[in-house]
């Protein structure tokens, strides 16, 4: 009996030690810091796969890391770089077919400019030809009445009449030339014409194949995977020999250089957080160690917010998320490290 008196003694000694441990913990939540409980997150990233090829080289392991830019993976794309030269080798005939046309046109031109230079020139004569023809009607009429009066032999005014004559012939004549010269002028005009229709022919053909060149490289350039920022390897979904698809995420990245959280606040609290505000932040991996942080956003909406708020103990259910970030360049914190986080200045 005495034994069960002490066993029960006991027991009722260190429940009353621990209820006063649990009021003391209770009593200090309620006066320390505003604060709660939360989950380290990176930012995760993948090096996409854009094309269907074959892996040739991995450049890096798990948990390796890298830096924005580096090549993590070759894919084999001999047909694509084969493409590549085919379509520029394509460019450059495109290109001098272009120069030619455009030595066409300027030809054209230049012939033209010079047929348009004779007709003129053609006409010039036939205006010297038609004063000539002026003069020679007055020397003939004045030739007859000389003839008629008896001062002159009949063999000058038939003279006359030849000269007469023969300035009406090279006129015709030279209308006939000008006829010809301008008919000339009129095709090499036209030739010029579609030389230069060939020309914008032969420059369209060159903005295609050069487009085509560019989307060439663009594939080529697709065949190294590069890290798409300074991250963490994760994961390597797939080996080398293996095949990939466009979309095919092959290898997955983190990035905690600058580690994020959210955490909760009740109604209560609520009051001690605001975006930029300092927050301290401990690790179960790392006891006694203290990260610094800074809120950079607090959700204006509630959450799980029951339908009807209309008591106190209703308003005491509401919380908020907030959400921080922390530097974290060495890495010490990893993605899915719980911690504790407590907003400096909010010491009751």
């Amino acid at each position: 009996m005495k034994q069960a008196l002490i066993l029960i003694s006991i027991l009722a000694g260190g429940l009353l030690v621990a209820l006063l441990l649990l009021v003391r913990h209770l009593r200090a939540a309620e006066h320390g810091p505003a604060g709660g409980s939360g989950v380290i997150e990176g930012v995760d990233v993948n090096a996409t796969s854009r094309i269907a090829a074959r892996i040739v080289k991995l450049n890096v392991r798990e948990g390796d890391m890298v830096k924005q830019g580096d090549v993590l993976v070759e894919l084999d794309c001999t047909e694509a770089e084969a493409t590549l030269s085919q379509l520029k080798a394509q460019f450059a005939a495109e290109q001098s077919s272009h120069q030619a046309a455009q030595s066409n046109v300027k030809s054209a031109s230049q012939n033209a400019t010079g047929a348009s230079q004779n007709v003129t020139a053609a006409r010039s004569q036939i205006d010297v030809l038609k004063a000539q023809e002026e003069l020679s009607r007055i020397d003939l009429t004045r030739t007859e009445q000389l003839v008629e009066r008896g001062t002159l032999s009949a063999s000058a005014l038939d003279e006359a009449r030849s000269k007469e004559l023969a300035v009406e012939n090279q006129i015709a004549e030279q209308h006939a030339i000008e006829s010809m010269i301008q008919h000339q002028a009129g095709a090499l005009w036209a030739s010029g014409t579609e030389a230069k229709s060939r020309a914008v022919a032969a420059q369209d053909s060159v903005d295609a194949a050069r487009a085509a060149v560019l989307g060439a490289q663009v594939t080529v350039s697709e065949c190294k995977l590069l890290a798409p920022r300074d991250a963490m390897v994760v994961s390597l979904n797939f080996r080398p020999g293996e095949a990939v698809q466009p979309g095919t995420n092959v290898i997955a990245l983190t990035d905690v250089t600058e580690g994020r959280t959210r955490f909760y606040l009740p109604n209560a609290e609520l009051a001690a957080a605001a975006p930029g505000r300092k927050v301290q932040v401990v690790a179960d991996a790392y006891p006694g160690q203290i990260f610094e942080g800074t809120i950079f956003y607090v959700s204006p909406r509630a959450e799980f917010t029951p339908r009807n708020v209309q008591t106190r103990e209703d308003r005491e259910r509401l919380v908020y998320a907030v959400e921080l970030r922390i530097p974290n360049a060495d890495m010490r914190l990893r993605s899915g490290m719980p911690v504790e986080i407590a907003i400096e200045g909010s010491w009751q």
